[in-house]
């Protein structure tokens, strides 16, 4: 449900593995005839076309002049994201209607899950399929989701996101193979400061 694209800027994850269900910001399109086009090429165009408002670049034109879609023409090109009341990608609809019914684990992150549609797939996951939250609170109970230890489905993490993944990965032995330089900085102070406590546990077991 973000829509900041840090998805495609941080891993090597194929685009067409992610449905952007409320849109995102690293791609542009026209909302007239859906066009989509280069997003490096509509930043241009916005610094040489569009005014600032802060003053604080000096290059920027005086007076805006529309940017206009290369297929219609219609000065309706913006950043790829869902506007309130406007409908998701046909995408979000045909992809949870092919994928979810042999979906074998399904992750919640950082949610309210109050957004609907989106929140739907929490209850259209077949009943065999694992449910998985990770937040800062329990959330979707009334979507069904139960916790507690007489649950055999649900499962609830505790805590910010990347400390509860970064505490599963080391579990399962994957910290090693996060790609560094591709994180931000916080991201990756965070599993700086994960890999020297791993390591000063390996080496207190070891004296011991």
């Amino acid at each position: 449900q973000n829509i900041d694209g840090l998805e495609g800027q941080c891993t090597d994850l194929p685009r067409e593995k992610v449905v952007a269900v409320h849109g995102s910001m690293d791609q542009a399109s026209c909302e007239m005839c859906g066009e989509k086009g280069d997003f490096d090429e509509f930043c241009k165009e916005v610094e040489e076309k569009i005014k600032d408002i802060s003053k604080s670049d000096d290059s920027a034109p005086e007076i805006s002049t529309p940017i206009l879609c290369k297929m219609c023409g219609c000065a309706t090109v913006k950043p790829s994201i869902v506007l309130f009341r406007s409908n998701l990608p046909r995408e979000f609809y045909d992809r949870a209607r092919e994928d979810l019914p042999t979906a074998d684990l399904l992750i919640v992150v950082g949610t309210s899950l109050t957004v609907s549609p989106a929140n739907t797939l929490v209850y259209r996951a077949p009943s065999t399929t694992l449910r998985l939250v990770v937040n800062n609170e329990p959330v979707g109970t009334r979507l069904g989701i139960q916790y507690g230890p007489e649950s055999s489905r649900d499962f609830f993490a505790q805590g910010f996101c990347d400390n509860v993944f970064l505490e599963l990965m080391d579990h399962l032995g994957w910290l090693k193979d996060i790609a560094h330089d591709k994180l931000p900085e916080a991201s990756a102070s965070l599993l700086r400061e994960r890999l020297a406590r791993a390591s000063a546990e390996k080496n207190n077991v070891l004296r011991s």
